[in-house]
C-alpha cells in the first residue's frame, strides 16, 4: 500500500477487487518514503467508481485532513486529490463554462461530499461566462459587450499581478470600466465585503 510509484490507491483498489477484506490506509496518505494509500482517495474511489458504501462521513474528509495536517505539521497541497482546495477550483473559460452548465463535466462528485466548495476563479484564463456569472453574484447584470471589455481588463490585471483576482479587485476593475464610460459611482458603492 506504499506510494513509491504513485499507485498506492490503485493497488489498494486492485487488492479489494481481488478479494482483500481489509486494507491499510492513512489520512492524507502520510507514511514512510512516498507515503501510503490515502484513506480519502480509497473511500471516494470505492464510493463513486466501485459503487460501494463503507459507512464513513465523507463530508468531514476536509476537516479530518486539516486536523491530521496540523497534528503532523504537514500542509495539504492545494492540488491534493479529494481534499485539496483546488480540486473544485475552475479558472479556464472552457472549464468554468462547462462546470456552470453541468458540474459533472469536470467533477466526479459534488464538493460538498468531502467538505469543500466549488470555486470559480477569475484570472488570466477566465472567459466571458465566468465574468457574467461572477458579476451576477454581486447583483450586477453585464451585457455581452460589457463582459468582453471587463474580461480584457481582468486578464491584463491578473497577468500583471501574476495571480487570480479577489472579488474586491473585480469591483475596482468594474468601477474603472464604468468611469471610462463616463458613469459616476459614489465612493464605496458595489464593493463586496469579504475577500481583499
Amino acid at each position: 500500500m506504499h506510494d513509491d510509484f504513485g499507485m498506492a490507491t490503485a493497488n489498494t483498489l486492485a487488492g479489494i477487487k481481488a478479494g482483500a477484506t481489509y486494507v491499510n490506509t492513512t489520512v492524507n496518505g502520510l507514511g514512510e518514503r512516498a507515503g501510503n494509500a490515502a484513506l480519502e482517495e480509497v473511500v471516494m474511489a470505492l464510493k463513486y467508481i466501485g459503487k460501494m458504501e463503507v459507512g464513513l462521513q465523507t463530508t468531514r474528509f476536509r476537516e479530518l485532513s486539516e486536523y491530521v495536517a496540523a497534528a503532523s505539521a504537514r500542509s495539504i497541497p492545494a492540488w491534493k486529490s479529494i481534499v485539496g482546495t483546488n480540486v473544485f477550483a475552475h479558472e479556464s473559460g472552457i472549464h468554468a463554462d462547462g462546470v456552470i452548465k453541468n458540474p459533472l463535466n469536470y467533477e466526479a462528485f459534488a464538493p460538498e461530499d468531502v467538505g469543500l466548495e466549488r470555486q470559480i476563479v477569475v484570472g488570466k484564463h477566465s472567459g466571458t461566462r465566468t465574468i457574467y456569472r461572477k458579476f451576477q453574484e454581486f447583483g450586477i447584470e453585464l451585457s455581452k459587450e460589457d463582459c468582453t471589455v471587463v474580461l480584457d481588463m481582468v486578464r491584463s490585471t491578473a497577468v500583471q499581478l501574476k495571480r487570480a483576482l479577489f472579488d474586491k479587485e473585480l469591483m475596482y476593475i468594474y468601477q474603472d470600466y464604468l468611469a471610462r464610460q463616463g458613469v459616476k459611482i459614489p465612493a464605496g458603492d458595489n464593493v463586496p465585503v469579504g475577500e481583499s
